[in-house]
C-alpha cells in the first residue's frame, strides 16, 4: 500500500510540472542561482538567460568546462583558470554571458554557429530543445528572485 501511495504521489506532482517528481531539474537551483546572478550582472534579457541556461545544460562540462568555454581542457584558455566547481562555473559562466551579450541578437542559427562552429546545426537543435524544455519545466519563468547586480566575489 505505501509503495503505490507514493507512486501516485509522484506520478501526480510531475502532472502538474513539479521538478524533481519522479525526474530530477534539468538544472539544479543551486546553478540557476549562479546563472541568475551572473545574466543580471551582464544586463542579459530573460531570452538571452534561458539562452545561458540551455547553453549551460547543454554543454554540461566538468569543473573548468561547465559551459563549454575556450575547447579542451589544458589548452591554455584564460576561461579554464580554476577547476575548483566553483569560480570555475563563474568563469565560464561569464565568458559565456559575454559571447551571449556581444553576439546573440535574436537569430539562434546565427548564434549557434559563432558559439560551437564545429557542428552548429546540431548545437542550435540542442539548445532551442533545452530552451523549450526549461521553459516548460519551470513554467516560463525563470527561477527564483531576480537578484541584485553586484560584483561577484570568489571565497
Amino acid at each position: 500500500m505505501r509503495k503505490g501511495s507514493l507512486a501516485l504521489a509522484a506520478a501526480l506532482l510531475a502532472s502538474i510540472g513539479f521538478p524533481g517528481a519522479g525526474e530530477c531539474a534539468l538544472i539544479p537551483a543551486h546553478e540557476w542561482k549562479k546563472i541568475r546572478e551572473v545574466a543580471v550582472n551582464y544586463d542579459l534579457s530573460e531570452e538571452s538567460t534561458w539562452l545561458l541556461a540551455a547553453i549551460r545544460r547543454h554543454e554540461n562540462g566538468r569543473p573548468g568546462l561547465e559551459f563549454g568555454i575556450g575547447g579542451p581542457m589544458n589548452s591554455g584558455h584564460r576561461a579554464h583558470r580554476y577547476q575548483d566547481g566553483y569560480k570555475s562555473f563563474y568563469i565560464q559562466a561569464m565568458w559565456a554571458a559575454g559571447t551571449v551579450k556581444r553576439h546573440y541578437k535574436g537569430d539562434i542559427t546565427a548564434f549557434g554557429k559563432r558559439y560551437n562552429p564545429a557542428n552548429p546545426q546540431k548545437w542550435t537543435n540542442g539548445v532551442l530543445s533545452l530552451i523549450r524544455r526549461l521553459k516548460k519545466e519551470n513554467n516560463n519563468r525563470l527561477p527564483g528572485d531576480k537578484p541584485a547586480k553586484r560584483e561577484i566575489f570568489f571565497p
